[in-house]
């Protein structure tokens, strides 16, 4: 199977602070994302290298209380938790080429798929009824783009690059086992360890470490 990494989720209490704190840390500037009504969400972004780009994302205050849960887990009181100290890693989303046949084959419950659009953007995203993420988002959600146009290719360009994606899982020969089922990217690394997600950016400002 063929994948690569669509995008990083980072997750906020606020999206304008939380924006504001990241472009000066990167020294770079986010781009506007736009909203998800379905999901009561807004976002901006940031491209990374090729067709990877990085995502801010946060509870829409605007928007009408969705009549499912949140993804990324947003509603769950320990995300939010989290998120209230700083912006956190929340997740990171693998694009495939058959999200159908990649859900079948994956070795873990990646939720039901869920088509969405946003003006003229369309793609299918694995989300969980719950909004839960599978093993706190150490496993990936997964993305299909029809015909393979995904937002980075309209971003600006940045100085950013993620040079690393290190997940941390207490049984890391399974997480192992299901990113070589994915065909996940090399740079990807799986350590023994408490649930944790960290990306290792290179930036303007130097070496970033977001966890």
């Amino acid at each position: 199977m063929q994948s690569y990494l669509d995008h990083i989720v980072i997750g906020a209490a606020s999206l304008g602070p939380a924006s504001k704190a990241l472009e000066d840390q990167f020294g770079s500037a986010l781009a506007a994302g736009g909203r998800h009504p379905i999901m009561a969400t807004h976002n901006r972004l940031l491209k990374l290298q090729s067709q990877t780009y990085l995502e801010v994302i946060a509870i829409d205050p605007d928007a009408p209380t969705p009549t499912r849960s949140r993804w990324f887990s947003l509603d769950e009181a320990s995300t939010k938790s989290r998120l209230a100290v700083a912006p956190k890693p929340l997740c990171w989303v693998l694009a495939v080429q058959d999200i159908t046949a990649a859900t079948r084959l994956c070795g873990y419950d990646a939720g039901e798929i869920i088509s969405m659009s946003r003006g003229d953007l369309s793609w299918k995203l694995t989300i969980p009824q719950t909004g839960a993420l599978a093993q706190n988002g150490i496993l990936p959600t997964l993305i299909e783009w029809p015909g393979g146009i995904n937002p980075s290719g309209r971003l600006p360009d940045s100085e950013i690059v993620l040079e690393k994606l290190v997940l941390h899982h207490p049984d890391p020969d399974m997480i192992r086992d299901v990113l070589q089922r994915l065909g996940a990217p090399d740079f990807i690394k799986v350590d023994a360890g408490d649930p944790t997600i960290s990306f290792h950016l290179a930036t303007p400002n130097g070496p970033i470490l977001i966890s």
